[in-house]
Formats: C-alpha cells, structure tokens, sequence
C-alpha cells in the first residue's frame, strides 16, 4: 500500500525535522520552510494532504491555502497554530476551506488520525470527482435531452439535446423557468410536489414544447439531487420523446377499433341472415302448426320441416363459432384445424384439397393462428369472388422454413390493379406474412386462378 503524501510548511526548521521524524515511516513527508517553497513542492509531487503552520514571515498558513485553491483544490489543508486565535480559525474556514485546526504543541496520536482521516477524505474526493467527470461525460453524451433546474423552477444546467429538442440557442435555457417549456403548468407543480415528497420519478407523461413551438408527447424521469446534509441542490429531468410512438400507438388502436367492429359487423350480418332467419321461419311453422292444429288440419308435413331449419340454423352456428374461434387448432393443432376448414367449407361446387408432411412439427399458437387465419382468408376469397371449383392447400417444412401453397381454378385477376387486390383481401394476408417475417410470391392468371407460394422462417 502507498503511503500518504503529506507536504508539511513551517518557519522553524527545528518543527519541520521533528514532523519528519515522527511520521517518515507511515507517511511520505515533504517539507518546506516557506510557502514559496510549498509552491514548487505541489507543482512536483501529488500531495494529498498539506499541513501549514499558521504565523510565518511573509505569508501565514490560511494566505497560503486560499492562494493553492484554484490551481491545487485537491489537497486536503490543515491548519497549525500555537495561538488560541478565534479569528483565525473563522478564517481558515471560510477563506482557506481548512479541513482541521490543530494547535501546537500537537499530540503525535492525534495527529496521526487526523493526517489518515484527511486521507480518507481526500480518497472519497478523487472518486467523487471521477464520477463526477463520467456523469458529465453522460450528461453531455446523451441522446436524451437533460434538464437541471434549481428549486425556484429555474433551468440552470442543460446538455447539447435539450438544446436541439427545444430549439433554443446555447445560452437561451439559462434560469428559463421550467414551467416554460411544459405546456401544462400543473404537470409541472405535480413533478416538483412529487420529486419533493419521493425524490424520484418515472415515466411521468406530459406535453412539452419543442423546436419551433411545436408540441412534443414526452415521458419524464426525475430525480433530486442533495448536498451532504440532505438538502435539496436542484432537480434533474430527462426526457424522453414518444410522439411518433403516441402517433403509432394511436394508429393500431384505431386499426384494433376497426377490426374488432368489422368483426361484430360480420358476427351480426352472419347471425341476422343464418340463424336468425332460421329462427324466424321456426317461428312461423310453429305459428302455422298451432293453427292447424286448432283447425284439426294435417300437421305432419309442418312436422318434418322444422328438424331441417334446426339442423340449419346448428350448422349456421358452428360456421360462426368456427370462424371467429377455431377450437380445433387450440385442441389438436394447425393440422387438425386445417382439416377442419377444408371439410366445413368443401362442398359440390368447391372441392378443396390439403396435402402435408407426415412429420409437420408442432408449432406455437401465434405463429399457427397467423397460418390458418392466412389459408381461411384464401379460401373465403377463392369462393366468395373467384368462382374457384377447386383449392388446393399445401403445407410443409424443412429445418428452417415453413412453407405454405395455395392455389385456386378461379377467374384470376391482374395483379396490379390495387383496387382488386384490396377487394380480394390480398392486404390481409400480406399483413399476416410479414407479421411472421415470412416471404411470399403470387402468380394470378385470368381464367386460370391464383397461386400464393409463402415461405416462413421457423424461428419467427
């Protein structure tokens, strides 16, 4: 372990050799007899600790501390004296920032202490002052614009972002109230109130006002920062710009509001003209049977209508059900759900066919509902606007794809007419491709059908 450096300064030569030779094997001593001397001493040597006596020709010891604070502030200073000088040691306080006073003739025990407490707290300095230089390194670096401001809600420190996001000149910020730039001023008594009572924040969203004026949708992290005895220097802010996330978040949550009412929109049309009609043409045989029934007339035909309109309403219920929650696919997976939509939705006019590997691994629900909402989307399009007499489904995998064809015999259509392609509900499914990262290519030809060849990677 290195030994402290203690640089020791007194008149009387006879107090420097008796300094030296009651500490010279703990601590690394240097002596001066006078301040000038102490001068060349610092500007050559790391001292840590410097002990003045008080009463010297030319300069005394708080002189000579006040003189070494600008160029050597790290020095922890101590202060020698055989005088009983009240107003010396106010002095050496305020003016000299003397760490002790110690009065001659000094107790070697207690003088050792203080030497290795002045050490210890020029050893707390140091690292203070390195981290001080790396937070402003981050300060001064960071992307996000930082705020300090003191606790009359004026800006007082500010780095090179905050000038950037609120657009003001190098100099502009300074004691700017920090109210200015918030646009809500009771955001900005909320922030000071609850810094005040948790000395912290995070994520607080407010509205504050950036370059030319404009609004910026911002979340704030905060924090106080405190003197040794706990009171409060100023506070500081970070901030962080989330308006083009608020924009996007506002975006899908109008694209979620749509879908969900185009979804109730389906469910209702499909209730209304399936079951509904179903029920209402129960109801009318029910009235006729009651009718006939009062009249004594033959109610058997009446009879044998109303199981076909039941098994129809049923079978309009499990389309619906099956449409809007595929059971299948959560109960035995994409395979068995595929299979499902190929018999519910094959029929005389419309064969569909489905062709796997033997060995398709099972996949997560995220990735597979993507897969089958994809097939059922084509499937819907293929009869409901191609005419297609035939749809095939094709589905298999290597080690690092998944890949899906779909083909149909319909009418085609030409590929670069948009308005088609939206009709066909071609956006849909290219949503769902790149939701899963996946890469597709489409062959339509007119009179002839629609080919999807769609590749997946298995780790999307």
């Amino acid at each position: 372990m290195e030994k402290i450096k203690v640089l020791y300064i007194d008149d009387e030569i006879i107090n420097l050799h008796a300094f030296k030779a009651s500490f010279r094997r703990l601590f690394e001593i240097h002596i001066a007899v006078s301040a000038e001397e102490g001068y060349k001493i610092l500007k050559t040597n790391p001292i840590e600790v410097v002990i003045s006596d008080q009463r010297m020709p030319g300069k005394s010891g708080v002189d000579f501390f006040e003189s070494i604070l600008d160029i050597h502030p790290n020095p922890i200073r101590i202060l020698l004296t055989a005088y009983s000088d009240i107003n010396a040691v106010i002095d050496a306080i305020n003016r000299g920032s003397v760490y002790r006073y110690v009065t001659k003739p000094w107790n070697e025990y207690d003088l050792k202490l203080t030497i290795e407490n002045a050490y210890h707290l020029y050893h707390l300095k140091e690292q203070n002052n390195k981290l001080s230089l790396k937070y402003r390194k981050v300060f001064s670096d960071s992307s996000d614009p930082i705020l300090l401001f003191d606790t009359k809600g004026r800006i007082v420190d500010y780095n090179k972002a905050a000038i950037n996001f609120i657009g003001a000149g190098s100099n502009s910020l300074n004691l700017l109230p920090i109210s200015s730039i918030i646009k809500d001023k009771n955001d900005t008594h909320e922030i000071i109130n609850k810094l005040n009572k948790k000395g912290i924040i995070t994520g607080f969203e407010c509205q504050i006002y950036g370059k030319n004026n404009s609004i910026k949708n911002c979340l704030i992290s905060a924090n106080k920062i405190t003197d040794s005895y706990g009171e409060i220097i100023s506070y500081q802010v970070i901030i962080k710009d989330i308006t083009e996330q608020s924009k996007m978040n506002q975006l899908l949550l109008k694209k979620t509001i749509e879908t969900q009412e185009q979804e109730r929109e389906r469910i209702s049309r499909d209730l209304h003209d399936g079951i509904g009609q179903s029920l209402v043409a129960l109801k009318l045989h029910f009235e006729s049977l009651e009718n006939n029934y009062n009249q004594n007339n033959n109610i058997e035909n009446e009879l044998k209508s109303i199981p076909k309109i039941l098994t129809n309403a049923i079978s309009d219920l499990r389309r619906i059900c099956h449409n809007t929650l595929p059971l299948a696919l959560y109960e035995y997976g994409i395979i068995e759900a595929i299979k499902e939509l190929q018999q519910t939705n094959s029929n005389d006019n419309c064969k569909i066919f489905f062709d796997y590997n033997a060995n398709f691994p099972i996949i997560t629900n995220p990735f597979s509902i993507s897969i089958f909402r994809i097939i059922q989307e084509f499937i819907n399009n293929s009869i409901k606007h191609s005419n297609a007499t035939e749809i095939r489904i094709k589905l298999e995998n290597n080690k690092e794809h998944i890949i899906l064809n779909l083909k149909d015999n319909g009418i085609g259509f030409n590929i670069n007419d948009m308005k088609l392609s939206k009709g066909h509900g071609l956006k849909n499914i290219k949503n769902r491709i790149e939701s899963l990262k996946g890469k597709a290519s489409m062959n339509s030809i007119m009179n002839e059908g629609t080919e999807f060849n769609i590749s997946f990677p298995v780790h999307a």
